[in-house]
């Protein structure tokens, strides 16, 4: 007889929180109904919440977390429960990328979101619904704003080492990869905008670094962003860290393809992978 289906990260990071709204709770000596008076709700919802049946919105978990006197607690794990755009660390990721005047990017498994077609960005994030969690259509809106920052009067320069992997890995059909590679080509004409691609072979034994984003401020405050296993990431402020990162930039930066010749691979992996007789790519 098989044994019950294993909960998927998401889950299991509702069943956290939850559990910590007991804990928190019981320390207090308070029952379900006590704690839904303090935070004008229902018991019932209190024991939803605690069971993992649904997840309380931010300004609910604000309110138990203040009457609980949990100190941040349970509201730290509801804001990294998921990638929504209503969380701290989502929109402080687009602000310091609508501020920044220079971008730099290592894309080791997936598109750049910032050079996304709208039809890719929708389908990728579907995907990933399962684990993530959140509102889909919250998180088509926040890439949108995402994307056009690079699309502004004064939009900052963006820079991006691409994996050779990115380009294989298909999201949807051989249509929307056609249209998102055809688009990567068309945006790296823009006169702020550079791709380069880092094909198989070259720098194998190089740290595989995920998905790596760093800004300059007009100030020339730096910043950084990279994967850390959780619903959304780390933001790194260390100048040792950044410096770190931005190294290991500049040498992918060095020794992957240069603009034309990144044009050139990807329409041959067009041709190749997402075919379309009818049509002739222009570089």
């Amino acid at each position: 007889m098989p044994g019950p289906a294993p909960l998927d990260l998401y889950q299991q990071r509702v069943a956290e929180l939850g559990a910590v709204i007991r804990e928190h709770r019981l320390a207090k000596g308070w029952t379900q109904a006590e704690l839904g008076r303090a935070v004008a709700m229902d018991h019932t919802a209190i024991a939803h919440f605690e069971k993992g049946g649904h997840v309380p919105r931010r300004d609910v978990v604000r309110r138990i977390d203040s009457a609980l006197e949990a100190r941040g607690r349970i509201f730290k794990l509801r804001d990294g429960l998921d990638d929504n755009p209503d969380s701290e660390r989502v929109r402080k990721y687009l602000v310091k990328h609508s501020r920044a005047v220079k971008i730099k990017q290592i894309c080791s498994h997936w598109m750049p979101p910032m050079l996304e077609t709208e039809e890719y960005t929708r389908l990728s994030l579907e995907a990933g619904m399962p684990e993530r969690g959140g509102s889909l259509e919250d998180k088509v809106v926040y890439r949108r704003e995402l994307r056009a920052i690079t699309q502004r009067a004064n939009a900052p320069e963006l820079r991006v080492v691409l994996r050779e992997a990115v380009l294989h890995e298909t999201i949807g059909n051989e249509r929307v990869m056609r249209e998102q590679l055809l688009h990567l080509i068309d945006r790296s004409h823009d006169p702020n905008v550079e791709v380069r691609v880092l094909p198989f072979g070259v720098g194998p034994h190089i740290q595989d670094a995920g998905f790596v984003t760093m800004w300059e401020e007009p100030n020339g405050r730096m910043g950084a962003w990279r994967p850390r296993g959780d619903a959304f990431g780390l933001f790194v402020a260390g100048r040792a860290d950044i410096a770190i990162l931005s190294h290991l930039y500049d040498h992918l930066h060095r020794i992957a393809l240069d603009q034309d010749a990144t044009r050139s691979f990807i329409a041959k992996v067009v041709g190749e992978l997402y075919p379309c007789r009818s049509s002739v790519i222009s570089l």
